[in-house]
């Protein structure tokens, strides 16, 4: 407690507090793009190379080879959802032609 505050004062200070972590809880939030599984896994993957390369268990060569694999995989995961998701967004578009048409 600070000398000189009365409790009111003391309380509405608590509240900015809270609020401000809050919205500071929520930028963060904000801040990271949403990962599905297979962004998780590939994260995964990757890091166990660092680690095998960190232990000498792998060399370098092999770990540029296999992160290599690793991102050619991801690629092809990554256009065939952007490939889906531009034909469902043709689809919601024409969908929505179809509504205003009719009203």
């Amino acid at each position: 407690m600070v000398f000189g505050m009365s409790e009111d004062e003391e309380k509405e200070e608590t509240n900015e507090e809270e609020a401000t972590e809050e919205r500071s809880s929520e930028e963060t939030e904000e801040e990271f793009p949403k990962l599905s599984i297979q962004d998780i896994e590939l994260l995964m993957k990757n890091t166990e190379i660092w680690d095998n390369l960190l232990n000498g268990k792998i060399s370098i060569d092999e770990a540029k080879k296999i992160f290599e694999e690793n991102y050619k995989e991801y690629e092809k995961r990554d256009s065939k959802k952007k490939a889906r998701k531009s034909v469902s967004k043709k689809v919601k578009k024409s969908k929505k032609k179809e509504k205003s048409v009719e009203g």
